[in-house]
């Protein structure tokens, strides 16, 4: 089991920092306000920014806008400057720092912002626009992608100038395969967040500004590596750790077939009656690798392999269970329904976004001998309540069924999110913790 689980964790290090021979590599660096006094990407002083610009140039870099990424050949690096929601203090302090180092840089605005107290004016978009910058969209209201029906997705990535459709910036760094999709029918390309997929148009790798960008960012743009190097070290820990003794179960609601509501990667944790969940999906364009460890009374390990057909996806692996395959088939922008086979738990199931910020997930795992009448259902609902929709409505409630009622709260903050739970028939608390990118 543990080798098993060790063997695991290593192939995916290894799948997920191979060099990639695509291009030599962009470096995005991503702000938001300039020269105010609110935190890293919110504060920094004009001064970094040429800073950053001299340096990178020492490096070899070529600076380019969003949508010129993907077009320079693949020797040559490129760097790029993002400035996410159109605070008027790009134009104010940033441009001028910019122009007269002739770089051209892309601004994100949100849409239904532009010419608010603190934010630029059409004219001043105009005006970077004629200097070489690129505008993009950072959608109408700066709601979370993900959360949305396909209606209201589709008008929050409704076009802000025709003529010019320019990019899009995810807000929170959130999107999946109906975000990316819609996506596609209006702009010439999407930015995601820390990670995004090499070489994807609509998934643009975009890491927010840290302290430690003066050597950090052109170190890790060089070498091929990003965060996930040291977040899969910590879950090889955390998975070894387990008793040998425990019960073989499958993990609950867990479609191995996944593609539709996934963005280009998943961590997730959870703690819940003395079992250990974790679980990581990682995408490079039309691929999925998943693995699942369960620990504590209950224990699993298992890989598995996707592929997207679209509207069908494809699944296949191996785990401690024997062979596993899945099947899941998209439903037009609300989900998928999926199926799958592992030895002594098939189930059938689906994940549903019917109603804009109302998240649907269940499962019915077959019984062998009676697989109508004695399966097993479990199933969740978790709704964003309408607090600080320009926040993504952080505050989430959710309802579940698995052998006994529980419900919970989430409060998520940008691309991570955090849950506690609580059994309803007894005293039983679980935690939750995921990150998305």
């Amino acid at each position: 089991m543990r080798l098993l689980s060790l063997v695991l964790t290593l192939l995916s290090l290894l799948v997920l920092t191979l060099p990639f021979p695509a291009r030599a590599g962009n470096l995005t660096l991503v702000y938001h306000q300039i020269g105010g006094q609110g935190g890293v990407t919110l504060g920094v002083q004009a001064d970094t920014l040429r800073r950053r610009v001299l340096e990178l140039r020492a490096r070899g870099y070529v600076f380019v806008t969003s949508s010129e990424v993907l077009t320079y050949p693949r020797h040559v690096k490129t760097a790029s400057f993002r400035f996410d929601d159109g605070f008027e203090s790009v134009y104010r302090v940033a441009f001028p720092v910019l122009r007269e180092l002739g770089v051209r840089a892309t601004v994100y605005p949100i849409l239904d912002l532009i010419g608010q107290p603190g934010h630029m004016t059409q004219a001043e978009l105009n005006e970077l626009r004629a200097a070489g910058w690129e505008v993009g969209s950072h959608t109408r209201t700066h709601a979370a992608l993900i959360d949305l029906a396909p209606h209201r997705l589709a008008w929050e990535l409704a076009p802000h100038d025709a003529d010019v459709p320019g990019c899009v910036a995810y807000p929170f760094y959130l999107q999946d395969a109906r975000v990316r999709r819609v996506a596609r029918h209006t702009f010439a390309c999407g930015a995601g967040g820390a990670f995004g997929v090499r070489g994807e148009q609509y998934a643009l790798p975009g890491p927010l500004a840290s302290p430690w960008d003066d050597w950090l960012l052109p170190l890790r743009a060089g070498a091929g590596l990003d965060l996930r190097v040291p977040v899969l070290l910590g879950l090889g820990g955390n998975v070894l750790l387990g008793s040998p003794d425990a019960e073989s179960a499958a993990p609950p609601l867990w479609n191995p077939a996944a593609f539709e509501l996934v963005g280009s990667g998943a961590l997730g944790f959870v703690w819940q009656e003395g079992v250990r969940d974790t679980r990581l999906l990682v995408r490079q364009r039309d691929l999925m690798l998943g693995l699942n460890f369960l620990r504590g009374r209950e224990t699993y390990s298992g890989a598995t392999l996707a592929y997207n057909l679209a509207p069908v996806t494809l699944a296949v692996g191996y785990g401690t269970r024997g062979p596993v395959a899945g099947v899941s088939v998209a439903l037009g922008g609300y989900g998928e329904v999926w199926g799958r086979y592992l030895e002594g738990a098939p189930a059938v199931g689906a994940e549903l976004i019917p109603l804009n910020y109302l998240r649907l997930r269940a499962e019915y795992t077959l019984a062998p001998a009676r697989p109508l009448t004695g399966g097993t259902l479990r199933g969740e609902a978790q709704y964003a309540l309408p607090l600080l929709p320009g926040e993504g409505r952080p505050v989430r409630v959710l309802l579940g069924y698995d052998r006994g009622w529980y419900g919970g709260g989430t409060v998520r903050l940008g691309a991570h999110s955090a849950s506690l739970t609580s059994r309803l028939d007894r005293l039983s608390f679980g935690v939750r913790v995921q990150t998305l990118w």
